[in-house]
């Protein structure tokens, strides 16, 4: 009887501890690796919202597989689900509008201008690992 207790506690702990979730933060930058000011973080599953401070970061509850979404005037919204416990977040954000003006594409060139702009990703953030931008406290800002 007390083993079945004992592990009746420990699933309800481990529950309750799931559900609660960690404090993910991060910092979040423009094309020009400037920090960016005012993104809204919204928690898609729970709800909870955060806005990025002056140098960028951000801090918002999350759970596994729960779907953030960062939006700024001006650039694409990016969703992200966490699909693994994490602590940090650090994010590139673009404009990643391939077709503004109305042009009729084929598929090729679309999936070819989103080629492009994944490599233009993946520099980007070799760039910002190399110039320590995740680590430093302070930044220029996007004007």
């Amino acid at each position: 009887m007390k083993k079945i207790l004992l592990i009746i506690l420990i699933g309800i702990s481990n529950l309750t501890f799931a559900q609660t979730g960690t404090n993910l933060n991060g910092k979040i930058v423009d094309e020009k690796l400037n920090c960016l000011f005012g993104v809204k973080i919204t928690n898609l599953n729970s709800g909870t919202e955060s806005i990025s401070d002056q140098n960028g970061r951000y801090e918002i509850n999350v759970t596994e597989n729960d779907t953030l979404e960062f939006q700024m005037i001006g650039l694409t919204t990016d969703k992200i689900k966490i699909e693994k416990p994490i602590q940090t977040l650090n994010l590139i954000m673009i404009d990643k509008d391939v077709n503004c003006l109305g042009a009729i594409w084929t598929d090729k060139q679309y999936r070819k201008a989103y080629r492009e702009i994944e490599k233009q990703l993946k520099k980007l953030y070799k760039t910002a690992e190399k110039q320590n931008v995740w680590k430093n406290s302070s930044c220029q800002h996007r004007i």
